[in-house]
């Protein structure tokens, strides 16, 4: 919807952008989808509340295509996962938080079938950060980690996961541990993995319905 636009997921980051006559300060980290807490509250104060294309944006970023995940932050640097040009694609951007230059970008690529609604592009699902590393799930591509700096730290297959609507669940960082909600679809189940390793600690299934199915 917003291909040109697809800059209005970084307006996301003015919520935390305050500036001060020339000078711009950096508020709290957003490292997770729904922020530090999980809830989507900002512990900053006399953040702007509104936004349109110019009033209380400090800048604007092109990206390769629209996309449904939020951005994170960690210090001076943003993560997003994006779906590139090629539709094999899927992409995680590093940007510098200031300058909104790409400081890195990393791409993994999925040849099979990979379904999903016209209203979900590809890549919908949030990354997480600790600070140390940042960690993206796309789909049936799998969960990817990789340190700030952009170098891999592991990759962890988890099968294949295919639903009308696709995937938008994004993993969370909690105690050393990574979480996932793997689905929907057939293979749907709850993950956690060592956020070192991509060691699989445990997975539980999704419980059947009442009916079986």
């Amino acid at each position: 919807m917003l291909r040109s636009l697809a800059v209005a997921a970084l307006l996301a980051c003015a919520a935390l952008w305050v500036m001060s006559g020339a000078a711009v300060c950096w508020g709290e980290d957003w490292r997770q989808w729904r922020g530090p807490a999980g809830d989507g509250v900002s512990g900053e104060r006399g953040l702007p509340q509104r936004w349109t294309r110019e009033q209380n944006v400090v800048r604007r970023v092109e990206l390769p295509g629209p996309g449904n995940s939020t951005p994170v932050i960690s210090g001076d640097r943003i993560f997003l996962t994006q779906p590139p040009a090629e539709k094999a694609q899927r992409s995680l951007l590093c940007l510098d938080v200031q300058s909104g230059q790409t400081v890195w970008s990393r791409t993994v690529e999925w040849l099979g079938a990979d379904p999903t609604h016209s209203t979900n592009p590809m890549c919908s699902s949030s990354a997480v950060t600790d600070g140390e590393r940042v960690i993206a799930w796309f789909g049936s591509t799998g969960l990817h980690c990789w340190d700030v700096e952009g170098r891999l730290q592991w990759s962890r297959d988890l099968g294949v996961q295919q639903h009308i609507w696709g995937y938008g669940s994004s993993p969370v960082i909690a105690e050393g541990r990574v979480y996932l909600n793997f689905g929907p679809g057939e293979n749907s189940a709850l993950y956690a993995l060592d956020v070192k390793t991509g060691e699989v600690l445990w997975q539980r299934a999704e419980p059947l319905d009442r009916d079986g199915t």
